[in-house]
């Protein structure tokens, strides 16, 4: 997943409208596999050119969406500058704060049985862009993400009874249990 910091914006609406679509097919309680690039590219009031465009089918704008999703976390949380903030205290909060921002997208899929589109790129965003820079063991790095992704799913599935600081406070008591 390559971070991009300059984004057209008239291609991001275009694309999040696409992704929008698909959802609303998925929260019509509609199979993933029987959604139709025909219903979507109406929701979306996009051409099938346009589609196409982008995507090959409707799973690559799933993943598409949560790429342009990592790319604002990683700007926004400081990642690109600093890659030893991911696993502190404030950043694990700004993590379950920023997701709460898509949260329906993540619960959508999730619900859905798409979890391997979220735990994938989850994945794939730890050996790329934080494995290269921090003398951790990709599996470390792997425990971290994946108990992350399923903390912040389990936090939004349970209707976010625990504040994201102390659900935040949890999770870094785990990997740091040598700090308070």
């Amino acid at each position: 997943m390559k971070i991009k910091t300059v984004v057209n914006n008239r291609k991001k609406e275009t694309r999040t409208a696409i992704t929008e679509a698909i959802l609303d097919e998925l929260e019509r309680k509609k199979d993933f596999t029987k959604i139709k690039i025909t219903d979507v590219i109406k929701i979306a009031g996009v051409s099938r050119m346009t589609f196409y465009r982008y995507y090959e089918n409707l799973y690559d704008a799933l993943c598409d969406y949560l790429d342009m999703i990592v790319n604002g976390y990683m700007i926004e949380g400081g990642e690109l500058r600093d890659p030893s903030v991911f696993m502190k205290l404030e950043h694990i909060e700004f993590s379950l704060k920023y997701f709460d921002g898509y949260s329906r997208y993540f619960m959508i899929l999730n619900s859905h049985g798409l979890y391997s589109i979220l735990i994938d790129a989850v994945n794939e965003y730890m050996i790329k862009n934080i494995l290269p820079r921090k003398k951790l063991h990709m599996y470390e790095l792997y425990a971290y993400a994946g108990g992350l992704l399923n903390s912040f799913l389990k936090w939004e599935e349970d209707g976010k009874r625990e504040s994201a600081h102390n659900v935040a406070q949890m999770i870094y008591r785990l990997f740091n249990n040598n700090e308070q």
